[in-house]
């Protein structure tokens, strides 16, 4: 019995979806080294969103990480931004970030608030889209 438990165990891991953690910044290795370790993560996908250099890495209906680079000029730079996207059983996405500053340092404080408060304001889109459809599956939701 406990040979047939053996054999089987590997079987049972395949089975499962690997369960990877989403990455995280280290601040202390700088920008350019941030920039150079993001672009080499697994499934690493490289994009922009208006001025910012970003770089995504998912697992999907699991989480999503954004990794935004500020560019020469921009307020705050050089400083690196990494928006978590994490699903909760509830089917809401929660969105934490952490931020990494190198430079101005008043910019950088503008930059953490402006972080938090996009993270509050997409938590609570999808939290609303969330009950948006359970208003729509309740079958004593009214027409």
């Amino acid at each position: 019995m406990t040979l047939a438990v053996i054999a089987l165990a590997p079987c049972q891991a395949l089975a499962e979806p690997a369960k990877v953690p989403p990455p995280d910044l280290d601040c202390s290795i700088g920008f350019e080294a941030l920039r150079n370790w993001a672009t080499w993560l697994p499934g690493a996908e490289r994009g922009s969103a208006g001025n910012h250099d970003v770089i995504t890495v998912r697992q999907p209906d699991v989480w999503r990480v954004e990794i935004t680079f500020t560019a020469p000029g921009q307020n705050a730079h050089p400083a690196v931004v990494l928006r978590k996207f994490v699903k909760q059983v509830t089917g809401v996405w929660t969105a934490q970030s952490k931020t990494c500053g190198y430079g101005d340092q008043m910019q950088f404080t503008e930059l953490v608030a402006e972080t938090k408060a996009e993270d509050s304001r997409l938590t609570n889109m999808s939290r609303a889209e969330v009950e948006e459809q359970k208003k729509k599956l309740s079958p004593l939701s009214s027409p």
